[in-house]
């Protein structure tokens, strides 16, 4: 006879049992109900894939010339090849996941490498009729044979480590705690600088040290654990950018029966990446693109995103392989990729590179720190060319990062040394001293056109002039008192050659480059109307190039000026500008007294086709047509009796005006060569002007004056822009 249980366990079962019924319901109602959507949108996630389809990025174009329609890329796309290798299948050529390292057939990464080194070698060979690539040793000299044998050692180190050995596992330490971490001991656990990594081959307990370094460095012990795992090392980046010749060689090895077990491991894959042909054509306008793939200085990064485009993708459900399937609606889903815009300057392609040409040239001659030269169309706005020197190839931006080491005795004598360039940067990095080969640095990727304000001194003299004109306060045969230096609130204005004509016209004046001139003309008009016309000419705010880091200068409001600042901003002190600023303005003396918005970037092309073109626009009217009429004729004087004789073109009438500023260092103004800003602003031909220049060159050390430096560029420029354009000459010279 069997046992019953007593009916009060019965009941405590019965409910027992109830509950465990109702906890499960409430679950399932919430993991069905309540929390529906999150995990079929988790389900959809980790069943659906995306493959990411790229956008081609946009070019960045030139006109060929400023009389064609033909376009030139600046910056265009181009696909070469980059190796990779896995470490583990050119060890084991005959891989199989399934089995365990030890029971597979080794295979020979010495003889991989000794294969590959003479060709990777060449992998970047820049020689216009090809490279020499020898595969036969008895060929090689015993230079290529050293060169060769040692590049195949680092690439046998590369190829024969099959595990991973480093595992950063923290970045960004503090000092303390790093100190703390070298003081466990741990086997495998290493410090770099602020870092702390693992090389899990070394690791004797993972439990262990896990927990100890996640006391250290906050940080869960099975996270730290997982990453110190020992694992194989694969997929191997060795080299990019990989010229065709290497890399066609290459491949047919690979397909060769002799070595394509051998070269099982190794992979070339498409890398797509941005190309400049032009090389440092413009490259200050340009930038580049980094490793990243982001837009760096210039039009590259101002147009970033509209360059890009936008990336499509294909998307479906995956099998557990990460294979697709198939799309919700049966067919994998695609969303196409949209290449980015086109870009196109205004910059003329022949104007550019002579004129780069010539300034490198002439910033060598001159033994400058540097130089920049705009040509602008007066008429339109257009920029025509915007150079600088030194430059640099955007193709290997990374060059001017280079840098070499110098003894702190050789920088202490250089510090003490009155005669050394002090802006010639020197860097200090933990008692070690270094300097760039390309003495700037990175500073060359700057478009000081727009980026860097300075005074531009008696170029300024051309506006302060036709200002007044235009304001009726003088006329070019006006007479003013030139009989000495003029003390104001203890402070001299003199004539830069210490000359005083007595009774003197305006034009006069302004041949001679005189400051007790412009002293008497600032004094005319007086501080608001002069203030007026700074603004007029859109000193003191940016002109709105759309390129990024433009300056606006400095210009302080006319109630903070004295009497002083009154007429050294007449002569281009004491008031900064950029070049383009500056530019610009001068453009107004040469197209009838219009201010012109600057046009760098004449038109942008949809992929589609359509085209946003920038029409020229006149900011406001400065002068009127008297005032540009007189003050242009002045200039004119200026290049052929004055100061500025030396920019005269044989066979042409070209009107400008030269200009020399100080600089200053600690607030106190510097003196003598090598510490001046030299500059010319010039148009031509006068009767109707086709081109304006502004040359500026940076601490020129053989002549410290504008007439001496500047003006004979721009004659040199000029003469070059009236024959490139075609324009007849306004004179026979004898």
């Amino acid at each position: 006879m069997s046992a019953s249980l007593p009916p009060s366990r019965i009941r405590f079962l019965r409910w027992f049992f109830l509950g465990v019924v109702a906890v499960f319901g409430v679950r399932l109602f919430q993991l069905q109900v309540l929390d529906h959507e999150q995990y079929l949108a988790e389900a959809k996630e980790q069943h659906l894939n995306k493959s990411i389809l790229p956008a081609r990025r946009g070019k960045i174009y030139v006109k060929k010339n400023r009389l064609s329609d033909e376009l030139t890329p600046l910056a265009t796309n181009n696909t070469l090849k980059m190796l990779f290798v896995d470490p583990v299948v050119i060890n084991y050529p005959k891989f199989d996941p399934n089995k365990d390292l030890s029971e597979q057939e080794r295979g020979d990464p010495r003889a991989v490498a000794e294969l590959l080194a003479p060709l990777l070698i060449h992998a970047h060979c820049e020689v216009i009729d090809g490279c020499e690539i020898k595969i036969d040793q008895s060929e090689w000299s015993d230079t290529e044979r050293t060169a060769i044998s040692a590049y195949a050692k680092e690439l046998e180190r590369i190829l024969t480590e099959v595990e991973v050995r480093k595992a950063v596992i923290a970045t960004e330490v503090a000092a303390s705690r790093l100190q703390e971490v070298s003081e466990l001991g741990l086997a495998g656990v290493y410090i770099d600088v602020d870092s702390v990594w693992v090389n899990p081959t070394e690791v004797e307990d993972r439990d262990v040290v896990a927990e100890q370094l996640s006391e250290l460095l906050n940080q869960e012990a099975d996270d730290i654990k997982y990453n110190i795992r020992r694992r194989p090392r694969r997929y191997i980046e060795v080299i990019k950018k990989i010229i065709p010749e290497v890399s066609d060689r290459i491949e047919n090895l690979k397909q060769d029966e002799r070595y394509k077990r051998m070269l099982r491991g190794v992979v070339l894959a498409d890398e797509h990446w941005r190309y400049y042909p032009e090389k440092e054509l413009a490259s200050q306008i340009v930038g580049f693109v980094d490793h990243a793939g982001n837009g760096q200085y210039g039009v590259e990064e101002r147009f970033d995103q509209e360059l890009k485009g936008n990336e499509g993708h294909i998307f479906g459900a995956t099998n557990a392989d990460n294979q697709f399937i198939s799309a919700a609606g049966g067919s994998l889903g695609i969303e196409q990729a949209e290449d980015g815009v086109d870009v196109v300057l205004s910059i003329d392609r022949m104007i550019q590179g002579e004129v780069e040409r010539i300034l490198q040239d002439e910033v060598d001659r001159y033994k400058a720190d540097s130089g920049q030269v705009l040509v602008v169309e007066p008429k339109t706005g257009k920029i025509l060319a915007m150079a600088h020197a030194p430059s640099f190839d955007p193709n290997e931006f990374a060059r001017a990062y280079q840098r070499y080491e110098i003894s702190p005795e050789q920088a202490q004598a250089n510090a003490q040394d009155q005669t050394f360039n002090r802006r010639i940067p020197t860097i200090e990095n933990e008692g070690k001293y270094f300097r760039y080969y390309n003495t700037w640095g990175p500073d060359v990727f700057r478009n000081k056109i727009i980026t860097d304000p300075y005074e531009p001194g008696s170029v300024m003299k051309a506006l302060t002039v036709a200002a007044g004109i235009n304001s009726n306060e003088i006329t070019p045969r006006t007479l003013y008192d030139d009989d000495g230096p003029i003390e104001v609130a203890n402070f001299r204005i003199r004539n830069a050659d210490n000359i005083y004509a007595g009774l003197t016209t305006i034009v006069t004046g302004l041949i001679k480059s005189r400051n007790t001139m412009i002293a008497y003309v600032t004094k005319k008009m007086g501080s608001q109307l002069w203030h007026k016309y700074l603004v007029d000419w859109g000193f003191g705010e940016p002109t709105d190039i759309p390129l990024d880091g433009e300056s606006g200068g400095r210009l302080e409001h006319w109630q903070t000026w004295d009497e002083t600042e009154l007429i050294t901003r007449g002569f281009g002190q004491g008031v900064s500008v950029t070049p383009l600023q500056m530019v610009m303005a001068f453009a107004s003396l040469a197209n009838g007294g219009d201010l012109m918005e600057p046009i760098l970037i004449e038109k942008l092309i949809h992929p589609d086709g359509r085209e946003e073109v920038k029409n020229p626009r006149v900011v406001r009217k400065v002068i009127n047509d008297e005032a540009y009429q007189q003050t242009k004729a002045m200039l004119l004087t200026s290049v052929q009796s004055g100061y500025a004789e030396k920019a005269q073109v044989p066979g042409y009438n070209v009107a400008g005006k030269t200009g020399t500023s100080q600089t200053y260092r600690n607030g106190r103004a510097l003196r003598g060569v090598g510490t001046t800003i030299a500059s010319f602003g010039g148009f031509g031909p006068v009767k109707d002007p086709q081109f304006v220049v502004l040359v500026k060159f940076d601490y020129t050390k053989t002549s410290p004056w504008g007439s001496d430096t500047a003006a004979v560029t721009f004659r040199r420029i000029a003469s070059f822009l009236f024959d490139h354009m075609g324009i007849p000459p306004d004179f026979a010279v004898e």
